[in-house]
């Protein structure tokens, strides 16, 4: 959400304030895979002090509570005023003040009363959570299961913001989780982001949720989160929250549409070299186990360091035995360096490499040729991958070559 939160009302006497005159505006939340306006959150900006100074206001009179439902309440009424069909209109996402959530607040069924009386279904409405707003993980968990079982969706909100509690992802099983603009921003250049952000896909898929990118700026943000695997986005890229008279949502899907179309090109292009890059690499193996295939062990390491000095994709290359003993040097390609670490150093001729998964993958499987993952090479600290091939050695001897490729620095 691009707006503070939470929900507050733009007045400076909040309790006397008559219901019509709070301003609640909607930003949409798209699906690039469905081309369309999958949900609405509602926020309230104030026009006479900011949501701070009348948060803070709210709290010292011991009115928060109050404030929070007049808010939601006011929400649900400007939603239902879009007068759409049910089958067309997107969800509703409402912030709730997580740090009311107490005993008192989270059996009084008082969300479900209001949306009920605004003729709505528990179905149309996500709920977000702040869940570093509160200590009190047990009643939190109570809340979210009655809420859950009502019908209600769950959000959790800033996920990626520094502050984010993990292991309550997994506790709360939320339908969605919404990444933190913290983290959205400037993701397309950062490759720590775009790691923290691919795990945190990882992880909804293992339990179920959606992954929704939020603060969006830019559209090199829009097609990185997309790319590593997001589902729903938010952010002044794709619009701005506006009241409803101004909501036009039909206006959105050109955008839309073209930003669903520039995404599954890059998709495309990106399963094409990836496959050009693994048929360049097997062939680079294969390469490699001819110059071995006739020469003595004796002379691996010369046929080796020789062999590597010529390869650009090579970031180092070792033979092994049938066992998964290396009875080669580790032979360095062009311009790289050991790390002159004691944690990264090359491996040495004699190391064992028997439960690495390239070798018993290859020995264990009857495979003839294995690719990894990305790793953290051990030689360099930088990431690699690697491919391993058994070498049809001329004197019928089991012997393994390994290759590993460099990949993009860390930055």
């Amino acid at each position: 959400m691009d707006d503070a939160k939470p929900m507050l009302m733009a007045i400076e006497d909040p309790w006397s304030l008559p219901g019509n005159e709070l301003s609640i505006h909607f930003q949409p939340i798209v699906s690039l895979k469905q081309s369309t306006v999958v949900g609405l959150e509602a926020l309230v900006r104030p026009g006479h002090t900011s949501v701070g100074q009348l948060f803070a206001k709210a709290r010292q009179a011991g009115r928060l509570l109050e404030l929070d439902r007049r808010c939601r309440a006011r929400a649900m009424e400007e939603y239902r005023g879009l007068h759409l069909p049910r089958s067309l209109r997107p969800f509703l996402f409402l912030n709730i003040e997580t740090s009311l959530i107490d005993e008192r607040a989270e059996g009084s069924g008082a969300l479900l009363a209001a949306v009920l009386a605004e003729g709505l279904d528990p179905s149309d409405i996500v709920i977000e959570l702040n869940e570093t707003q509160t200590s009190d993980t047990v009643t939190l968990k109570r809340f979210v299961e009655r809420h859950r079982e009502m019908g209600f969706l769950i959000a959790l909100d800033d996920m990626g913001s520094g502050y984010s509690n993990l292991p309550r992802i997994a506790e709360l099983r939320p339908h969605i989780i919404k990444l933190d603009r913290s983290l959205v921003a400037s993701v397309d250049r950062s490759f720590f982001k775009q790691e923290t952000v691919k795990s945190l896909v990882l992880l909804g898929k293992t339990i179920g949720c959606l992954v929704l990118a939020e603060g969006v700026e830019t559209q090199a943000e829009l097609d990185t989160c997309a790319a590593l695997g997001a589902e729903l986005f938010q952010g002044f890229h794709l619009a701005r929250a506006k009241p409803t008279a101004d909501l036009h949502l039909a206006a959105l899907q050109p955008m839309l549409k073209e930003a669903s179309r520039r995404q599954r090109s890059k998709a495309v292009a990106a399963i094409q070299a990836r496959r050009k890059e693994g048929l360049d690499l097997l062939n680079l193996a294969r390469t490699g186990c001819d110059v071995l295939r006739h020469r003595a062990p004796a002379v691996f390491d010369t046929v080796l360091a020789h062999w590597v000095s010529g390869n650009a994709m090579v970031e180092a290359a070792y033979a092994l035995d049938g066992e998964g003993l290396q009875i080669s040097h580790t032979h360095l390609g062009q311009g790289i360096r050991p790390a002159g670490s004691r944690l990264f150093m090359p491996a040495q001729q004699g190391t064992d490499h028997a439960n690495k998964e390239y070798f018993f993958s290859l020995r264990d499987t009857g495979l003839k040729q294995y690719i990894t993952d990305s790793y953290i090479s051990l030689a360099t600290g930088q990431p690699c991958r690697t491919v391993a091939v058994m070498v049809e050695h001329s004197s019928a001897v089991d012997y393994v070559l390994c290759i590993d490729q460099r990949l993009s620095p860390l930055i």
